[in-house]
C-alpha cells in the first residue's frame, strides 16, 4: 500500500467516486477534509474513514457556494497546517435535448461542474505555493473530448480539462502538480438506470486507479484503459452516429 498522505481534501464525498476516494485515502496519520451536501451520507462515509484510522473533518456545503468553500478550506488548513492533495470531484450529469431543456438547469450544471472546481481548488493555491508542493486534481470526463448531444455536460467537462491544463502551466514552477481525471462510466446514481454502459467500473476500482495516477503524478488519468484507445476514435465519429442514439 502507498504511504499515507497527511492532508487530503475531497468534494462530492458522500457517494460514488468521492466516497470511494475518501476510503481509499483513509489511513492512520491522514487527515481527510470531506465536502458534500447530504449530511447523513457524508457522516456515514466519515465514520467508515475513521474506522480505517483517518482523522476526518466534514463540511456540509454546496460547491457552488464559493464563500463557504473558502471558509472550509481555511478551517481545514488551520487544522492541518499543510495540504497534500485536493480533489475536485463534485459534479452533476444528465442530458436533455436543447429544445426541451430548462435554462436554469443548464446554467446550474455549468455552475457545479466548472465554478465548483474553481471554488474547490483555488483556496489552496497560496498554501501550496508557500510550501512548494501540493497536488491539484479535478474530475473531468471522457465526454470532454468531443461535442455530444445536449452540449452542456460535455462543454463543462471540456472547460475543466482546459482549466487544469492552464493551471498546470501556471503552477509548475511553484512545485504544484496538476492532474485531470477522465472517467468513462462509473457505477453511481447517474448510471443507475436501465441501460447498458460500456466498461462500467465500480467506484472502489475507479478510486484505486485515480489514486495510482495521482501517486505517479500523471498529467491525465483516463479510466478504464479501454478509453485510451477509444477517445481518438470518438473525435472522428460523425455527428449522425450520435443523432441515431439519443
Amino acid at each position: 500500500m502507498a504511504k499515507a498522505l497527511h492532508a487530503v481534501f475531497i468534494t462530492g464525498a458522500s457517494s460514488g467516486v468521492g466516497a470511494a476516494l475518501a476510503e481509499e485515502y483513509a489511513a492512520p496519520g491522514t487527515v481527510l477534509g470531506l465536502v458534500a451536501r447530504r449530511k447523513e451520507r457524508l457522516a456515514a462515509v466519515a465514520q467508515r474513514c475513521r474506522t480505517l484510522g483517518a482523522s476526518v473533518q466534514t463540511y456540509r456545503l454546496d460547491v457552488t457556494d464559493g464563500s463557504a468553500l473558502q471558509r472550509a478550506a481555511q478551517a481545514f488548513l488551520k487544522r492541518t497546517q499543510r495540504i497534500d492533495v485536493v480533489i475536485a470531484n463534485a459534479g452533476v450529469g444528465g442530458w436533455k435535448h436543447p429544445l426541451t431543456s430548462d435554462i436554469d438547469a443548464m446554467v446550474g450544471m455549468v455552475d457545479v461542474n466548472v465554478n465548483g472546481v474553481i471554488h474547490t481548488l483555488a483556496p489552496f493555491f497560496a498554501q501550496m505555493v508557500k510550501q512548494e508542493y501540493g497536488h491539484l486534481v479535478a474530475v473531468s470526463s471522457i465526454a470532454s473530448f468531443r461535442g455530444l448531444p445536449g452540449g452542456v455536460y460535455a462543454a463543462t467537462k471540456a472547460a475543466v480539462r482546459y482549466l487544469m491544463d492552464g493551471w498546470r502551466i501556471d503552477l509548475a514552477s511553484h512545485g504544484v502538480t496538476v492532474t485531470t481525471v477522465f472517467p468513462g462510466f462509473v457505477e453511481s446514481e447517474m448510471t443507475n438506470r436501465k441501460r447498458w454502459y460500456p466498461f462500467l467500473l465500480p467506484p472502489d476500482r475507479a478510486a484505486k486507479l485515480i489514486r495510482y495516477g495521482i501517486a505517479h503524478r500523471y498529467r491525465n488519468v483516463i479510466l478504464p484503459w479501454q478509453w485510451w484507445l477509444l477517445v481518438p476514435i470518438m473525435k472522428l465519429v460523425p455527428d449522425w452516429f450520435f443523432r441515431q442514439r439519443f
